[in-house]
């Protein structure tokens, strides 16, 4: 069955996207820059960064950027005590060295997505380096011990969260970041503890859909999201 992701006027068939990167299991020896205190390990072929009862945040970053827009495939798991938080980045600049000291913060243009923490029973997407949430929409209840199914990144100015199958939410970014520039990939955790598996990065295709009203016809709503 086809997995089809629509965005109003924008269509993403996964099916024939590129794969530009597929990780079976994790290598921390591929996740270098690491930001602040959790610990992160592998467990089980999984990313795991923090500890169930201990609050702590952070981020990891896979060593190697990527241009364009990119799409990010991945399960992921929040393990009990701890019961929020599921975070991630996509077309994230990061500093280094002297570039590094020219800048406040450590990285710079890029995107975070996050279910649960204190968004509740939202889900969000920020961007980076204010953390200003770009979008907020109403999703569910995020658990801990349930594994989730996220699709998540870019496809021009659109970008887009869907969890199990179906579209969270989205926005169009007029000023989205120069995908000519690197950009890199990672996981955060914020005073929770995470498993994070079955990654893949995608390059997506996307096909422009014209709209149109077809008189004596109505719209009825359904799953923009077929699997």
């Amino acid at each position: 069955m086809a997995r089809i992701i629509s965005l109003i006027d924008k269509q993403i068939d996964l099916d024939r996207a590129v794969l530009l990167k597929e990780f079976d299991s994790f290598d921390l020896a591929e996740w270098p820059h690491v930001w602040r205190k959790p610990r992160w390990r592998v467990e089980n072929g999984r990313l795991v960064g923090g500890d169930p009862d201990e609050d702590t945040y952070g981020e990891i970053f896979y060593k190697t950027p990527f241009t364009g827009d990119v799409v990010l495939e991945f399960d992921a798991e929040i393990i009990a005590p701890s019961y929020h938080d599921i975070v991630w980045f996509w077309n994230t600049r990061l500093f280094f060295g002297e570039e590094r000291k020219r800048h406040a913060e450590i990285w710079g243009d890029g995107y975070l997505g996050c279910l649960g923490g204190w968004y509740a029973n939202y889900a969000g997407i920020e961007r980076t380096p204010s953390y200003q949430p770009s979008v907020i929409a109403p999703s569910f209840p995020v658990e801990a011990g349930k594994s989730y199914h996220i699709v998540s990144g870019g496809a021009g100015t659109r970008q887009f969260i869907a969890v199990d199958g179906k579209l969270v939410t989205y926005f169009t970014d007029p000023a989205v970041p120069d995908t000519r520039t690197p950009g890199y990939i990672g996981f955060g955790i914020f005073e929770s503890c995470v498993a994070y598996s079955n990654l893949r990065v995608w390059r997506p295709e996307v096909e422009n859909v014209p709209l149109k009203y077809v008189p004596g016809t109505r719209w009825k709503p359904g799953n923009p999201w077929s699997l």
